[in-house]
């Protein structure tokens, strides 16, 4: 089974839920509130002891959705 990372609104936590594919869709229970949550775009990653992986620059966590909306609005103002 796949493991998706999960939002709540509720109480602005993130958190990972270990779900069959054909559950992926629906909204998860909060692991501290119990309210739904909705599922997040993880990036892709793997382990294996046959392949060599090329020397990357260290993942930085994306920019989720809610960032964008808890940032405020900065964006200036049109002139009158």
């Amino acid at each position: 089974m796949p493991i998706y990372e999960y939002y709540c609104v509720s109480c602005n936590q993130e958190f990972e839920s270990l779900r069959p594919a054909s559950q992926s869709q629906e909204p998860a229970p909060c692991k501290q509130c119990g309210e739904s949550s909705e599922r997040q775009l993880s990036t892709f990653s793997f382990k294996s002891n046959t392949f060599t992986a090329p020397k990357l620059k260290p993942a930085t966590k994306a920019m989720r959705s809610y960032d964008v909306n808890n940032q405020g609005d900065s964006s200036p103002q049109p002139a009158e």
